[in-house]
């Protein structure tokens, strides 16, 4: 059975973890001497134009990561790029003291359209967001970038994220060959990249379920701009859990679920915690999950170790007398380098399961 549009908004969706969260100072190394960023910029510019094209000009996918840092040899530091556009994001404050010189680097080699600064670490025990342009003119309040030719609506001055996660570029990419007839579920759905990754497959049907309606809101705007009506495909304003246990309830059934949680989640009625709610949020998944359909299991923080959630995983498939198998392992793609040894800086762990 086909779900039809339902739901109500219940919670906002948190911001998902994109950084280690160890606080221990042998993780974090010393920033590089002022002199060295010039050919830091260099070498980390050189490597995505080999992956993407030259910047400014990439002719198929130009929403990546540009340095990340420790990988580039810039702790505290990252930049991304989004159609000729750069936000630098600083994660730790002693990594201030290089932003005037990674700001002229990236200006006099690379030229952005405009530059945006986004400070993002924790003062006084909590978390706080300072942005602002820093380059150029203010970009534009909505962006349009391409990723392996579909294109997406981003935000580059509308809070920490900006709509389209791109360490998930990878897996967005298999999912399409893998969607093609499928019914499709993507939980936590944010923007949809997935959605219409799935639809750009040849999927069936698509089912977005998130609780912002101004992300739902954008996944139908991501819709219609790769060409596919939205109204063809289903969007449900519901909290995650909830839309599971009634999909279970009125017999409606899938063909591949995704489930890319947040870390954390505050709401009106307690919080989410992926590390507490995920075996859960499995077992619910797997109800509605059809005989032979495959399952996108994300994780995007080192506090939920590979060893763990892969016992959660095949502890939820016995409980539910589903034989399991492993079709791919997946994670940071190649834009996002981190130094050998340090395995707590490689976040995102992703695992394609079929039952």
């Amino acid at each position: 059975m086909s779900p039809p549009v339902s739901g109500k908004h219940r919670r906002p969706r948190a911001p998902r973890s994109g950084a280690p969260t160890r606080t221990s100072p042998n993780l974090h190394p010393p920033p590089p001497p002022a002199a060295h960023l010039p050919e830091l910029v260099r070498a980390a510019g050189r490597w995505r134009a080999a992956l993407f094209g030259p910047f400014g000009l990439e002719p198929d996918t130009d929403a990546y990561r540009l340095v990340n840092d420790a990988g580039d040899g810039l702790p505290g530091l990252s930049v991304d790029a989004y159609a000729g556009h750069l936000v630098v994001q600083v994660a730790r404050p002693e990594a201030l003291a290089l932003l005037p010189g990674l700001e002229e680097a990236l200006q006099e080699q690379l030229r952005p359209h405009s530059m945006v600064r986004k400070l993002r670490y924790t003062r006084d025990g909590r978390g706080h967001l300072d942005e602002a342009p820093v380059a150029g003119a203010a970009p534009p309040e909505l962006l349009q970038v391409r990723e392996h030719g579909l294109r997406f609506e981003v935000a580059l001055l509308d809070g920490l994220h900006t709509g389209l996660f791109t360490d998930m570029r990878d897996e967005r990419a298999r999912l399409r060959t893998l969607a093609r007839d499928r019914r499709v579920l993507n939980t936590f759905a944010y923007t949809g990249s997935f959605s219409v990754a799935a639809a750009a497959g040849g999927a069936a049907q698509v089912t977005s379920v998130d609780l912002v309606p101004g992300a739902l809101e954008r996944a139908q705007r991501n819709f219609a701009a790769n060409g596919f009506d939205p109204s063809a495909h289903r969007l449900a304003r519901m909290e995650v859990l909830e839309y599971l246990r009634m999909a279970h309830r009125r017999g409606w059934r899938f063909d591949m679920i995704v489930l890319d949680p947040p870390t954390f989640a505050s709401f009106d009625s307690g919080r989410w915690s992926a590390k507490r709610e995920y075996p859960e949020l499995l077992s619910l998944a797997l109800r509605v999950l059809d005989p032979g359909g495959l399952l996108w299991v994300a994780v995007n923080t080192e506090g939920i170790p590979a060893a763990q959630m892969e016992r959660n995983i095949a502890g939820a498939a016995e409980a539910e007398g589903r034989a399991a198998r492993m079709l791919a392992l997946g994670g940071l793609p190649p834009d996002y380098p981190t130094p050998v040894g340090r395995p707590d800086l490689r976040y995102l762990k992703v695992w394609v399961i079929q039952l």
